[in-house]
């Protein structure tokens, strides 16, 4: 197909990528910031614009990668309305679109991504919606064409997974950000923890997390609870955290402390 891409950010890059590799041809980037739109266009060898009204309207698909809260606006003063378009969000309803638009859906890649790192899009789960069932099609058709694993799935299901990804990755990589905190002040390298952190997330997946939960909170170790918060206490916000999360930790063993 060919295809404008709308946004020039961590998941465009890595969508554009692989759509390209998959043997789309990428006709043009749109982005506000012109260093990113050149940035991405090079790199798919595509042209590129900083203004909406010279958006190509000769494109099979749109696809939007924007900020969430900037989608609905973008859409307002979007000529293109009798073609392809979806965007790439995982909190964001189909129903943003509204009547005028024909047809329309969503390509949601459920992954994190950062430039600087390669993904494998063949091995990302996408979750699609479409308004119709021809766009649904075209949709499901280009987003096999970048992994096998393709579910369709409504704005509502959607919204369920984003929530769980959220807690499950961001606030999980925050720990991370906390955890190497705490051992930069001992001059200890957060690569120590790597072996820990892969098992961790495979016994997860292979078990299931309840099952692969361990530490002190499941165990009902108050002693080891309270000497770590004695460690915390000229961090009030890090003592907090580590009291919430063992009593989470608590609740969810079944375990009184």
């Amino acid at each position: 197909m060919k295809i404008v891409l709308i946004g020039a950010g961590n998941v465009a890059t890595h969508f554009g990528g692989a759509l390209k590799k998959a043997g789309h041809q990428i006709l043009q980037v749109f982005s506000r910031s012109e260093s990113s739109a050149k940035e991405l266009s090079r790199h798919l060898k595509c042209g590129y614009t900083t203004q909406q009204g010279d958006i190509l309207a000769s494109a099979d698909l749109y696809i939007i990668s924007i900020s969430d809260n900037a989608i609905r606006n973008f859409l307002k003063s979007f000529r293109v309305k009798n073609k392809i378009i979806v965007h790439t969000s995982g909190s964001v309803s189909i129903s943003v679109f509204g009547k005028s638009i024909k047809n329309c859906g969503v390509i949601y890649p459920l992954q994190t991504f950062s430039k600087e790192r390669k993904v494998k899009f063949s091995e990302v789960p996408l979750l699609t919606e479409g308004n119709n069932a021809k766009a649904l099609a075209s949709i499901n058709s280009v987003a096999g064409s970048v992994s096998p694993f393709v579910f369709e799935m409504s704005s509502d299901d959607r919204k369920t997974v984003h929530l769980s990804a959220v807690i499950a990755n961001n606030f999980s990589n925050h720990l991370f950000v906390l955890a190497e905190k705490i051992l930069r002040q001992k001059n200890i390298p957060f690569p120590l923890l790597g072996p820990l952190l892969h098992e961790t997330v495979i016994k997860a997946i292979k078990l299931t997390p309840g099952e692969a939960q361990t530490g002190p909170a499941k165990r009902g170790d108050a002693k080891i609870i309270e000497e770590h918060l004695k460690m915390l206490r000229n961090d009030a916000s890090l003592q907090k955290i580590y009291r919430l999360m063992s009593a989470s930790i608590e609740r969810e063993s079944g375990m009184k402390l």
